[in-house]
């Protein structure tokens, strides 16, 4: 039969490995995780493969910067059963006016560019094809994403492939290599408690917050909304909203689809990365 000090010390080393089990969890789940990406959504900021830390501490939601990367998941209610985790860049916090066009954002008046790893439409016409596809080839650039069509074909480059691939192309061929243009949009970004004007626009950027937050009370007619009946010209939000865009606009789940991200679905800030396929991005701070 087991002794009595035998039986204690089973009792301690189990409390002891009890301990460690939850403090694990616990830091997984409030405090900093490691997440594994596999989309290029991110790229060329980061790349699918790549191992990264997440702070999910309470505090890091309630003081998100513009600009960084964010771990979230979808608002729509679709989404919710696959519970599927997402990667963007903070564009814009609550307040924010933004003003999205073909070379950037306006935020508040302000002109931010896009970055030179931001990934966009190009398309190329066919006689300049043969010059090309060597340039990409000279430069280590994938074809992604090609789209062959009659009179050019299209590729998913970031703007500063797309000047390394021009300067390696003759004179005559580089007007060929052609952005493709992206629609523009305006919207304010909802703040918690304040007051938040409504006309037909802003229903369409705003329609499914409204419709998360009040439920069956919210009824959409003719451009307006209506609550218990009653229409509104404002609504007050119960949460903080932002507005997020991945770098690989052509390949990415971010606020052009699912629209305003509140604050309760935004599961914390990615800053290190400690494992990437390419050695030189390995124990980098994001």
């Amino acid at each position: 039969m087991w002794n009595k000090k035998y039986i204690k010390n089973i009792c301690g080393w189990g409390a002891i490995m009890a301990l460690l089990l939850l403090s694990v969890w616990g830091i997984r789940k409030y405090g900093i995780e490691s997440v594994h990406l596999s989309t290029r959504s991110m790229e060329n900021a980061l790349h699918k493969g790549d191992y990264v830390l997440v702070n999910k501490a309470k505090w890091i939601r309630k003081d998100i910067q513009r600009n960084a990367i964010l771990l979230f998941t979808s608002p729509l209610q679709r989404d919710t059963v696959a519970g599927a985790l997402l990667i963007s860049r903070c564009i814009a916090v609550p307040g924010d006016t933004v003003l999205v066009h073909n070379d950037g954002y306006r935020i508040n008046g302000k002109e931010y560019p896009l970055s030179p790893n931001t990934l966009r439409r190009y398309s190329m016409q066919k006689q300049g094809l043969k010059f090309f596809i060597p340039a990409m080839k000279k430069l280590n650039i994938p074809e992604r994403e090609r789209v062959n069509h009659t009179t050019e074909s299209c590729f998913t480059l970031t703007s500063f492939e797309a000047y390394q691939v021009m300067e390696n192309l003759p004179e005559m061929f580089r007007p060929m290599l052609q952005l493709q243009p992206s629609p523009s949009y305006q919207l304010i970004i909802p703040q918690k408690g304040r007051a938040y004007p409504l006309d037909s626009l802003s229903l369409i950027a705003c329609k499914e917050a409204i419709r998360n937050e009040a439920g069956d009370k919210a009824l959409f007619k003719e451009g307006k909304l209506y609550l218990d009946g009653a229409p509104m010209s404002y609504f007050f939000f119960k949460e903080n909203y932002y507005w997020l865009l991945s770098d690989n606009v052509a390949e990415a789940i971010d606020s052009r689809h699912v629209g305003l991200i509140p604050e309760s679905h935004i599961i914390g800030n990615l800053f290190f990365c400690w494992y990437s396929n390419d050695p030189q991005r390995r124990f980098k701070k994001i």
